[in-house]
């Protein structure tokens, strides 16, 4: 196994988590909470060590992923006021659970490496390209309503995500993990589509 550099990125998002635009308010100190909590339900997106199966580092990478908008979902849904967004966590919440699942016996049942699977630049272009859009994270200045820092916390979260099942989809022999990645993808273009235009009926 080989463990991929990325460190600039991964101290970045650890240690900066958003640009906070006041101080001292429940709320805001609600929002923050979500986003350092989220980041450290991550954290083994920084630490995994890529074997090179676009399949196996795939859900690897993807299972701390979803933990992490898992986290952020239930930290901030006790603040939530707006009906939409409050049915929008629950939902992340819901259909990302279901899915750790799912990923977590895919990956106890494959723990054997195939050399002829290995591709080891396709693994490392989808965890990088993953890291950036996902850095996206640490320009959100934080308001202080619960609904929108969610919002757009989340936005960033869901590309990342994206890019990551879009950037490995070429690569993936596993007919299984394939569908999976393409669901993700349609399922948070979705979400994304309607967090954007929620967002710009709040201005």
């Amino acid at each position: 196994m080989k463990k991929v550099s990325l460190s600039l990125i991964a101290i970045a998002l650890l240690s900066s988590t958003a640009v906070y635009a006041h101080d001292g308010h429940d709320n805001l100190t609600a929002s923050k909470n979500m986003m350092n909590d989220s980041m450290a339900a991550m954290h083994g997106m920084h630490t995994l060590k890529l074997t090179g199966v676009p399949s196996y580092d795939f859900i690897a990478g993807m299972l701390p992923h979803h933990e992490g908008a898992i986290v952020m979902s239930e930290k901030i849904l006790p603040s939530l006021t707006d009906p939409q967004i409050k049915q929008l966590a629950e939902n992340i919440i819901k259909s990302q659970k279901e899915e750790v699942v799912f990923m977590k016996k895919w990956l106890a049942s494959h723990k054997t490496i195939n050399p002829k699977d290995v591709d080891m630049k396709a693994s490392q272009e989808m965890m990088t390209k993953s890291m950036q859009v996902m850095h996206g994270m640490m320009t959100v200045k934080l308001t202080g309503n619960p609904n929108i820092d969610f919002v757009e916390g989340m936005i960033p979260h869901h590309e990342a995500a994206i890019k990551m099942a879009e950037v490995v989809m070429p690569y993936l022999k596993n007919e299984q993990i394939k569908t999976f990645a393409t669901n993700i993808v349609k399922a948070q273009q979705h979400e994304v589509a309607f967090m954007k235009s929620w967002l710009a009926e709040q201005k």
